[in-house]
């Protein structure tokens, strides 16, 4: 129990966890209040993740890589941005839903592997990963679900399966993200968030959400009807 304990309160833990809430506030505040301040906020953001991804990657020759990344980084921010513009207040829930469900999934994921520990799940990509962590992470978001059906009466069961999806992308833009700083010898992109690094290294998951939402939206499928 001690161990247990010590491992949950471990600093670097304790600072991820934190800013985290303090970041995941940021989005809540300003998503909530929307106009001028939401779009100079998230302005910003796009700004500092091109910067960091321009400093990190300047070592290397790959500058189509660069490319590809920040034109994926400019897509999923501006998608964010007019989804909020367009749809107007009637959006807000919809977007807390996929923001809240991010969050849980790698703040439970977080939490149960460093608990639990066990089998690392991609040991040569992020040897932090471990396959209690990720079930644990889609344990919360199954029970976030679950909760979200039962406080507004919904009785459309699909809500499960997309939340279920958030996990995967989520999972799979940090695991992305991961592999490119491990194949170019990047520690974090910045230090500007403590125990994340910088803003693209807590955003990934939010970034590679954003841009598969915005290839399903050419596509006519209409996921905001879920829960807008």
């Amino acid at each position: 129990m001690i161990r247990l304990m010590k491992i949950f309160f471990d600093r670097n833990l304790f600072l991820r966890i934190f800013s985290g809430i303090l970041f995941v506030a940021c989005f809540i505040i300003f998503i909530h209040y929307g106009g001028i301040l939401f779009i100079l906020f998230f302005l910003l953001l796009l700004s500092l993740m091109i910067l960091e991804i321009n400093i990190s990657f300047k070592v290397s020759d790959k500058y189509y890589l660069n490319f590809i990344i920040n034109i994926l980084i400019v897509i999923s921010i501006f998608h964010f941005i007019f989804l909020r513009i367009i749809y107007g207040v009637n959006i807000i829930n919809y977007l807390y839903y996929i923001i809240a469900s991010i969050w849980i999934f790698d703040s439970f994921s977080l939490i149960g592997g460093k608990l639990i520990g066990g089998k690392k799940l991609i040991p040569k990509i992020s040897p932090n990963k471990t396959y209690s962590g990720l079930i644990t992470g889609f344990i919360a978001l199954l029970f976030i679900s679950f909760i979200t059906l039962e406080y507004n009466s919904m009785f459309d069961y699909t809500i499960i399966f997309y939340t279920f999806c958030i996990g995967v992308f989520a999972f799979l833009g940090d695991a992305l993200e991961s592999y490119l700083k491990r194949k170019f010898n990047i520690k974090d992109m910045s230090n500007l968030l403590p125990g994340h690094g910088g803003i693209l290294d807590r955003m990934d998951a939010f970034i590679f959400i954003f841009f598969i939402h915005f290839i399903i939206t050419l596509l006519n499928i209409n996921l905001i009807s879920l829960y807008a």
